[in-house]
């Protein structure tokens, strides 16, 4: 995956935050969606936020707050959706490197038919937050350097990062 460079932006102090983090966790063992937004494995497999320009980044999913834009995703090796992106905005880019706003949140359209039932789901946006509804789903890495990680402490817990 090609790495992208942290620059300055022309006469600012604004700095390029670039962003790793779970967009969306593995998904349920059973294949049943806790929400309709949900994603299974094998759309979480055949997700790419990144193509053509790229998917925008918002906070907290204000249309009108577009703060960046997500480069890449990739299934991760515990079957989480994986995100690559970068932060423009030097406001969103202070509540991130400040740890107020690392929170992730996907943003899906779901179309359902008459009876409620899912047909088909898009993903609009990927959002940075403080709260993010799905667990797990967090800012990890910042120009390239850890800013989270997690312990298990049961002995049949999955090896940590």
């Amino acid at each position: 995956m090609k790495e992208w460079i942290v620059k300055e932006r022309r006469k600012g102090a604004c700095m390029v935050l670039n962003f790793r983090g779970v967009a969306h966790p593995p998904p349920r063992r059973d294949g049943e969606r806790d929400h309709s937004a949900d994603l299974n494995a094998a759309e979480i497999a055949t997700t790419n936020l990144g193509r053509g320009s790229g998917t925008k980044v918002l906070v907290e999913h204000d249309h009108d707050y577009r703060v960046g834009t997500v480069h890449s995703s990739w299934e991760g090796p515990d079957g989480s959706l994986r995100v690559y992106g970068t932060v423009t905005d030097p406001s969103a880019e202070r509540m991130v490197r400040s740890g107020k706003m690392r929170g992730l949140s996907l943003g899906t359209s779901v179309i359902q038919d008459e009876h409620g039932g899912r047909m088909a789901a898009f993903q609009d946006e990927l959002s940075i937050c403080e709260d993010p509804r799905r667990g797990g789903c967090f800012i990890d890495e910042v120009d390239g350097k850890r800013v989270r990680t997690v312990r298990r402490a049961s002995k049949k817990g999955t090896a940590c990062r």
